[in-house]
């Protein structure tokens, strides 16, 4: 059985998406009751997801997610890189810090430097990033893994924050209003995540390069009250930084 399912893997790895008539084709000796019951030892195994008709490969989602990602932070490289330099200065030694996914934060989490924090994320690569270092220690909270960008989100997700303390949380948004002043992301269960940290944080830093800014997406998570002070690059708009900290908060 398990050659067969090693067979059926790199079928399935060779083509990225498969319909279950492809399989039945590929593996004519092989019942159609079978295939499936494969198709579900293979998902339960983390190889393949089963999706209506048939299943995609996990490796060929990964490499799409790892591609994105890499464009996502591949762009606006010099702005992110100010930010953050900017933000590291604003941080305690040793202190516990949760890190927002994303791709701004992502290179927060590489110039951290290699002291003894205490991290908490809801960011696979946020957690990767920091167990690089020798001295962190890192906490990734448990919860629903959201495929389309590896963070953990939901109930579980939640229930963490609630019992934990934080004392400076490094957050991103997708977007900003200026207008409006508030906050934005794609999903409404990254949201409530993001809401549940800026609740518990004592310190919020809102990390921000100037290609979010009047960019919106669905979900607003928080206003320009709920945090502590904003980073910035150099490109920001003038204008929204001044009418910002008019309103008391800083703009570094």
């Amino acid at each position: 059985m398990k050659e067969r399912l090693q067979r059926i893997k790199e079928f399935i790895d060779r083509y990225g998406k498969v319909d279950f008539h492809e399989l039945e084709e590929a593996f004519p000796d092989v019942s159609s009751m079978t295939l499936r019951r494969d198709l579900a030892r293979l998902e339960e195994m983390n190889a393949v997801l089963r999706i209506s008709g048939g299943a995609i490969s996990v490796d060929s989602v990964l490499r799409a997610k790892e591609a994105d990602f890499a464009e996502r932070i591949n762009y606006n490289t010099t702005e992110k890189l100010e930010i953050a330099e900017k933000a590291i200065s604003l941080v305690e030694r040793k202190s516990c810090i949760f890190i927002d996914g994303g791709s701004t934060t992502t290179y927060f989490a590489r110039a951290l430097p290699d002291d003894h924090f205490y991290i908490i994320t809801n960011a696979l690569n946020i957690a990767e990033t920091v167990l690089r270092k020798e001295k962190p220690t890192v906490a990734l909270l448990g919860g629903d893994l959201r495929k389309n960008n590896f963070i953990t989100v939901g109930q579980t997700c939640a229930d963490f924050i609630e019992k934990i303390n934080i004392e400076t949380a490094v957050m991103t948004a997708t977007g900003f209003i200026g207008a409006t002043g508030c906050f934005t992301c794609g999903s409404q269960s990254e949201a409530e995540v993001k809401r549940h940290v800026i609740k518990k944080a004592t310190k919020v830093i809102m990390l921000l390069d100037s290609s979010k800014v009047n960019k919106s997406t669905p979900y607003n998570f928080a206003s320009i009250y709920d945090v502590n002070c904003m980073v910035v690059d150099e490109k920001f708009p003038s204008h929204i930084k001044t009418e910002i900290e008019q309103k008391g908060i800083k703009v570094y």
